[in-house]
């Protein structure tokens, strides 16, 4: 494994497997999380419509239906980890 990788890892903690970028990882990251379009782009310094170029791509290459599907693939192939919090 590239050191570059366990950096992003470690940093980021999610698994990058070569079939994402990292952009598509953040913004499938920022969208798990419940953020919208609009709100992932002002975070990522990107327009809108990137951040909907990125979840199609992301869509694609994960062959999901929708966001939540898309969420769920990258949740039970371990792309992305799930922790869940107590509530307040």
């Amino acid at each position: 494994m590239k050191p570059e990788r366990n950096m992003r890892e470690a940093v980021t903690g999610l698994k990058h497997d070569g079939s994402l970028t990292i952009r598509e990882l953040e913004v499938l990251t920022l969208i798990a999380q419940g953020l919208s379009a609009k709100e992932a782009a002002i975070i990522c310094s990107i327009a809108p419509r990137t951040v909907e170029t990125h979840l199609d791509a992301i869509r694609v290459k994960l062959r999901a239906r929708n966001r939540v599907h898309m969420v769920a693939i990258a949740i039970n192939s371990q792309i992305l980890s799930f922790v869940a919090s107590e509530a307040a």
